[in-house]
């Protein structure tokens, strides 16, 4: 009967170790991965809930509104200030008896040599030595563009005088 009881304590411990192995499992990194996953996710359901998380949540957003438009104007500034410092420009060379036609371009011309060390005024004066025939009184020729209808005559050319001629000679 001994042999028969140690017969049975060896297979009770070999059943034992069986099910100790059946019971151990092993986990591979895709198990791991959805359990965290699963885990985090029913945190953030839960925070997600509170009304704390909310109010930041429409904190971000009108921040995040305000930096926008903040960028917007910024951008807005910065035009305005090329559109004034253009204009200033363009009335200190028409100032500087520019010839109209050339206002635009000696305008360019001379915002292209302000730099760093160079101001608005000094180059306006280096460009307008330097370049003279874009500067100077404009000469305005009066040109008649209608015809002499006085034939050489020094009698003045008005209306009725002309109108007069005209029947005078429908008559001969």
């Amino acid at each position: 009967m001994e042999d028969n009881k140690d017969t049975n304590v060896v297979e009770e411990t070999k059943v034992e170790e069986s099910v100790k192995e059946e019971t151990t499992k092993t986990y591979t990194k895709e198990d791991l991965d959805n359990s965290f996953n699963a885990g985090v996710k029913k945190a953030n359901s839960d925070w997600q809930k509170d009304e704390k998380y909310k109010e930041f949540l429409e904190w971000k957003k009108t921040n995040q509104n305000d930096s926008e438009k903040i960028s917007e104007l910024t951008a807005q500034l910065e035009q305005a200030t090329k559109e004034n410092t253009l204009l200033k420009a363009t009335n200190e060379v028409a100032k500087s008896d520019v010839k109209p036609e050339f206002l635009k371009f000696v305008t360019s011309e001379v915002m292209s040599l302000v730099n760093e060390t160079t101001n608005f005024e000094t180059a306006l004066k280096n460009y307008k030595k330097e370049n003279t025939q874009y500067f100077g009184e404009v000469v305005v020729k009066k040109v008649q563009s209608s015809p002499n209808l006085n034939n050489g005559g020094n009698k003045e050319n008005t209306t009725s005088n002309i109108m007069n001629d005209i029947l005078r000679s429908a008559r001969n």
